[in-house]
């Protein structure tokens, strides 16, 4: 399944991270381009167990994807 998550704060970083790891394809979007540049690079902006290598081990598999274009996630 694909699934766009709107906000890569505490709730959207997470619920993505998790869609991602059941083995749905997830798009993350996020207007704030510094925080989307941190997370392609693996740098997490918040404090949640496990939540760096659930998003650093979606990404090497791609099921886990971080844009600022709305429309990637369509």
């Amino acid at each position: 399944m694909n699934v766009g998550i709107i906000g890569s704060g505490y709730v959207g970083l997470v619920a993505a991270a998790c869609f991602a790891e059941m083995g749905n394809k997830v798009v993350c979007v996020d207007v704030d381009e510094r925080k989307i540049t941190n997370l392609k690079e693996g740098k997490v902006p918040i404090y949640e167990p496990g939540i760096d290598s659930l998003v650093l081990d979606n990404q090497n598999k791609g099921t886990l994807v971080f844009t600022t274009h709305i429309k990637d996630a369509l």
